[in-house]
């Protein structure tokens, strides 16, 4: 039926339950679904909630929630026991918080979000704080500027550190960076850069597959539509070194492109016309598939999830930090699977690739047709030069001849002269 453009977290936990926050007119809408009891049970956890909340889940089956009040504090909430418990974070101050995120990581709490700046609304400055047994650390991750609107950040771990992404503006265009906070130190590393070139592009997700596999996609600009772009890099000693750069969508108003591992296949999931489509790499995002659109998502609501859960075993099979699904109560995820429920979608921007390259070719080889037309002219035409020359050349041999002979008969007419002359 339609994309529900909420902002909604799902975590499960290694028993199979279910927590979900959903934001609905400065509320957070809280479900909670008991496995053992095949139990439901729905309340208003907030109700003075602005845009920006995250929650996550610790190995304890412990639940998070932060979120900012209409007054600018920044509240934590926990799940303990089955009771929350509420905590002020930053005193008395309050701040314009954006793209507020929370995840556990080996049982810390961090909270990265970004403000803008006094002097500018297009600076801003990425904070991160963690909680550990000593308390809250607090760490400046970046300064960045933005273009036209703010672009979401993309947090993700790493073996033992953590890696967040985000759109940053070199000269006059946005690209997309990295920068890994190094759990061992307590340090961010350097920032390094992944795109580059002046197209403009929004949305992001990236995932780590294997050690050093990064993978990036985003919507791009492609005139007056959206495509999606999947890049894939070697990340090594600081470094990112592109290894696929592939576009995967047709032009359209595709947004939210989302990665999802399942098994040994990489799927890249966005929406398209308030539908689900999405297409699938067995080659870890060398090569990617047509495009798929999933038939449930013309007939259900749907929402972008994102996905927290502390069962080994999910963790195992699959990987991904935002997912497509339905809501209350089913909460299944759709665009990835078996592709009996979706529908192939050709991919019309290859075929318009491969039309301007046979027109190019055939371009080209008018262009060397000419090329050759006019050197077998210029060939003609210097043959009839040459002709020409070796005529002139004759006439001209034929001339030196005459004057030779008229010098010659001039030279014995001067001699009969001085013959006569002396006789007389």
């Amino acid at each position: 039926m339609s994309f529900a453009n909420q902002r909604n977290t799902l975590i499960h936990d290694h028993l199979g339950n279910l927590y979900n926050f959903r934001w609905d007119e400065e509320r957070i809408l809280y479900t909670y679904f008991d496995k053992y009891l095949k139990k439901y049970e729905k309340d208003i956890l907030v109700e003075d909630c602005t845009l920006e909340f995250d929650a996550g889940i610790d190995a304890q089956n412990n639940v998070y929630f932060v979120y900012q009040r209409k007054d600018g504090r920044l509240i934590l909430k926990s799940l303990v026991n089955g009771f929350w418990q509420e905590n002020l974070l930053g005193g008395e101050n309050t701040l314009n918080i954006l793209n507020l995120n929370l995840f556990i990581d080996y049982g810390r709490i961090h909270i990265i979000y970004c403000v803008p700046s006094n002097e500018s609304d297009m600076t801003y400055r990425i904070y991160h704080h963690y909680y550990d047994e000593q308390g809250w650390k607090n760490f400046v991750v970046q300064d960045i500027e933005r273009k036209n609107l703010l672009n979401p950040f993309q947090m993700i771990k790493k073996e033992k550190n953590f890696v967040v992404g985000f759109y940053d503006l070199m000269g006059e265009e946005e690209q997309i960076f990295i920068k890994e906070f190094n759990t061992e130190t307590d340090q961010w590393e350097n920032t390094i850069q992944l795109t580059d070139g002046s197209n403009n592009r929004v949305y992001l997700d990236i995932l780590i597959t294997k050690k050093e596999n990064l993978h990036l996609t985003y919507s791009e600009y492609f005139q007056g539509n959206l495509l999606i772009k999947d890049e894939k890099y070697k990340v090594h000693e600081n470094k990112a070194i592109k290894i696929a750069e592939n576009i995967i969508s047709n032009p359209s108003n595709c947004t939210n492109p989302t990665f999802i591992k399942d098994h040994d296949k990489l799927w890249n999931v966005w929406t398209e016309y308030d539908q689900i489509v999405s297409s699938l790499s067995t080659d870890d995002g060398i090569t990617w598939s047509e495009p798929y659109l999933w038939k449930e998502s013309k007939e259900e609501i749907f929402f972008r999830y994102k996905f927290d859960t502390n069962d080994e075993n999910i963790d195992t099979d699959y990987r991904f930090n935002y997912s497509f699904g339905k809501d209350y109560p089913e909460f299944s995820f759709i665009g990835f699977g078996p592709l009996e429920r979706a529908e192939k979608i050709p991919l019309q921007i290859n075929k318009k690739k491969e039309e301007e390259a046979c027109v190019m070719e055939l371009e080209e080889v008018k262009r060397s047709e000419k090329q050759i037309n006019d050197v077998r002219n210029d060939t003609i035409q210097i043959s009839k030069l040459q002709k020409d020359i070796e005529k002139l050349e004759a006439k001209i041999s034929d001339i030196k001849n005459l004057e030779e002979r008229i010098n010659n008969i001039e030279e014995y007419f001067r001699r009969r002269r001085g013959l006569f002359f002396s006789r007389k």
